[in-house]
């Protein structure tokens, strides 16, 4: 069982995910009986697969479990997934899968980018550690389901402007539920990434004090990008509520869904390719002399 568990990879899940991909994109093309089946069966198997990888990092890893940016990613897919099965047994007809799924991927692909090395931790770091990584990982799932739901509307109101017939075997949700979801989710999306923020200056803070990081600066490109997304999300928010008044509010939510998550997507790029201080140990004359 060991050998097992050690043996299953990221190839694993993401092959299976991008099975059920392709038979969801496959609905638009022709109608099988068998295709559900097979699509939620290479779905569950993606999601046990990655459950599995998640637990055996989480057992065997020695720092704090899941405390690395890799793992952060690899969460916040993991939780995308596992909404996406659920919604679509509860769903068949609906292709949320398309929508849903290349955000999975992208994150695995953020993932195999992002450093696997764990926080330096203390028992303070790992709860203020948590505490953050919690808040912005329930930011980020919130801007992506909005941006589904956004995008959805978008599709589903524009078949119905031009009157055109519903595909067989392909139902999109009402504009009242999506509508409703694109309601919420901005809300969600910018509190909780204003409290991971604040969680994070606090987090500095206390591992500055105790000389287990180096002093993150505000001109950090981690401080900048967050401090970015953050307030964007606020205003998304401010502007969502306000446009909720007007008879285009549905209209504009979703758009304003689909900026805040290219918003959260180039703060994620930004994040893979800049050189940052966050994380990093404290830099001491012995690792200086070390350093070749």
């Amino acid at each position: 069982m060991t050998a097992f568990l050690s043996g299953i990879s990221v190839v694993c899940f993401v092959a299976s995910y991008a099975v059920a991909l392709a038979c969801e994109a496959s609905r638009l093309v022709f109608r099988s009986g068998v295709r559900g089946a097979v699509m939620v069966a290479f779905a569950a198997a993606g999601l046990l697969a990655h459950t599995l990888f998640l637990g055996w990092r989480a057992v065997n890893e020695a720092a704090m479990p899941l405390s690395s940016p890799y793992d952060w990613y690899l969460l916040a897919a993991w939780l995308l997934a596992a909404g996406y099965l659920y919604l679509t047994v509860a769903n068949p007809r609906t292709p949320v899968g398309l929508f849903v799924l290349p955000v999975v991927l992208a994150l695995i692909g953020a993932a195999q980018a992002s450093s696997r090395a764990p926080f330096p931790q203390s028992p303070a770091t790992q709860v203020w550690g948590a505490i953050h990584g919690s808040f912005n990982l329930a930011a980020s799932v919130a801007v992506a389901l909005g941006a589904i739901a956004g995008l959805m509307w978008l599709i589903q109101a524009g078949r119905l402007a031009r009157k055109q017939a519903p595909l067989a075997g392909f139902r999109m949700p009402s504009l009242e539920r999506l509508a409703a979801v694109t309601a919420r989710t901005p809300s969600i999306a910018a509190w909780t990434a204003a409290a991971g923020f604040v969680s994070g200056i606090v987090l500095n803070a206390v591992n500055r004090r105790r000389g287990l990081m180096e002093t993150v600066p505000w001109t950090d490109p981690v401080v900048l990008r967050m401090g970015t997304l953050v307030a964007w999300l606020v205003v998304a928010d401010a502007l969502a509520a306000a446009a909720r008044r007007r008879p285009d509010g549905p209209r504009t939510g979703a758009r304003l869904a689909l900026v805040s998550l290219a918003a959260l997507t180039l703060s994620i790029l930004w994040g893979l390719i800049a050189p940052t201080k966050h994380g990093q140990p404290p830099v001491t004359p012995a690792s200086q002399e070390a350093a070749p």
